[in-house]
């Protein structure tokens, strides 16, 4: 009767999943191919024809018009040019031989063109667009990497966490990320900083770097999870500072990242620097915060606001700039001290400190591109879980994320309506940086005051060293009897 009862429960446990897991996937598919423009997955496709086959595959598979921003960049598009490059370096008056080294690497010949926007590492990841699980375009093909990564986050969250983070996950990525995930590769660093996230607590901290490395490699903003990586390696691992194995995860990390920036220095100085001169160089984009108090103050203090197109993306220009910039430059400094510190003082894991560390990026970022929320989903579902206090304010969040980009195509299909649209857009997008700087402040604050019980990374840390010491004990008492009867 007590297997009969078990094997019921095995089933039903079972097929909610396969519900749940269905529902997912299927949603995300659909919200994908609403983007009928695909304008990203487009971009990614020209990115991977002109590295591996040069400008002329542009020709050859008629993407002339498609791609033809490549060969021709906009000024805001390509900040460090070679020419600008080769021009600065004369200047400097570095080595002829390196000049001439960089001089020699030609953007239309195949291995020298990177992304303006992106690392080497992004490259590979566009390329699964030729590997075809259909033989469709290559836009479906990308659409369908994207959606088995975020498929694999599910089945990890599920093994290696709980079922109620892999349905808080699935709730979240849906309302969310609708129509990004299958559209951007974002899902691919969130997905290695999860995966690094959970070795750590396993303490494989190796090949948790080095998943952090690659992540890092892939899209910049992982780097600064070095710091809460960091702390936790020195809290976890016993011996002295100087013992190699505290060191040697921070080895693998450096050891990977130099190679591939080496390798991509070779391929392309220019194309190496580019994603950093485009971050320095873009204005406030009108979906972060600060865009949000420049709006405000628009309404409340009459203060001047300009829209703008430009990098790619539609920004906003306001005489408070440089004023909000250092404020939010401040609050970063701030909030990533404070986050350090209790990671520090045992209050929080690194799970946590993960989180916060990024949630606090963002909010105070001048970029908050609409697929940047896929960034934290992961982690909020890992430290979550099915707790209501989380999956409430997390579920309007992404509802409200999705809610932004459904009323930008609205204003793209039609026009006429572009004015009620970005008003629409603007208030529920200042209303989620808010939501967002509120869950942020609250979750730093309460764990800064209230006591909290051990986290489960922590606990269960706790446990497999008290098993360990029972261990050792066991064997010294063998080696005493053994001892004694000889």
């Amino acid at each position: 009767m007590k297997n009969s009862k078990d094997s019921n429960q095995s089933f039903a446990r079972s097929l909610q999943n396969l519900i749940v897991f269905s529902l997912f996937v299927g949603l995300l598919l659909y919200g994908t191919l609403t983007d009928t423009l695909a304008l990203d997955r487009r971009l990614y496709q020209c990115y991977d024809i002109a590295f591996w086959q040069g400008w002329l595959g542009f020709q050859k598979q008629g993407l002339l018009e498609q791609c033809g921003f490549l060969m021709n960049p906009a000024q805001d598009l390509m900040t460090i040019s070679q020419h600008r490059l080769l021009y600065a370096m004369l200047q400097w008056g570095l080595p002829s031989s390196l000049v001439q080294f960089v001089a020699a690497q030609s953007l239309g010949q195949p291995y020298h063109t990177l992304p303006y926007h992106y690392p080497l590492i992004a490259l590979l990841i566009f390329s699964l667009g030729r590997l075809q699980i259909l033989p469709l375009s290559y836009t479906i093909n990308f659409m369908l990497w994207m959606l088995l990564f975020a498929g694999w986050i599910y089945f990890v969250l599920q093994h290696w966490r709980s079922r109620q983070a892999a349905f808080a996950y699935s709730l979240y990525i849906v309302l969310g990320g609708w129509m990004t995930v299958g559209g951007r590769f974002d899902i691919v660093p969130a997905a290695l900083t999860l995966f690094a996230v959970i070795c750590a607590g396993k303490k494989c901290w190796n090949r948790s770097f080095a998943l952090l490395a690659l992540a890092t490699l892939a899209k910049f903003y992982p780097a600064i999870l070095l710091v809460p990586f960091l702390l936790a390696l020195q809290r976890e691992t016993p011996g002295k500072w100087y013992v190699w194995r505290r060191w040697l995860p921070i080895g693998v990390f450096v050891g990977i990242s130099v190679l591939v920036m080496g390798v991509s220095l070779l391929l392309s100085v220019a194309g190496t620097l580019a994603p950093l001169g485009h971050f320095i160089a873009r204005p406030v984009q009108w979906e972060s915060l600060s865009a949000s108090i420049f709006w405000i103050a628009s309404l409340l203090w009459k203060t001047p606001l300009a829209y703008v197109s430009s990098f790619s993306s539609d920004n906003v220009v306001s005489p408070l700039s440089t004023h909000v910039t250092l404020v939010m430059n401040v609050v970063l400094a701030v909030g990533l001290l404070s986050t350090w510190r209790l990671q520090l003082r045992g209050r929080i894991d690194l799970a946590m400190a993960c989180l916060l560390t990024l949630l606090i990026l963002l909010v105070t970022a001048k970029v908050f591109s609409t697929q940047y929320l896929i960034w934290v989903i992961p982690l909020a579902a890992y430290v979550g879980q099915g707790n209501r206090w989380w999956l409430f304010p997390w579920t309007l969040i992404a509802f409200l994320t999705n809610w932004v980009l459904i009323g930008l195509l609205i204003s793209w299909v039609s026009p006429h309506v572009t004015f009620l649209s970005f008003i629409t857009s603007m208030l529920l997008v200042t209303i989620r940086n808010f939501l967002l700087l509120g869950f942020t402040l609250f979750t730093l604050v309460s764990r800064s005051l209230l006591f909290h019980p051990p986290s489960h990374d922590k606990a269960q840390n706790e446990r497999n060293e008290q098993e360990n010491n029972n261990q050792q004990y066991d064997m010294i008492e063998d080696w005493e009897v053994k001892a004694e009867n000889v």
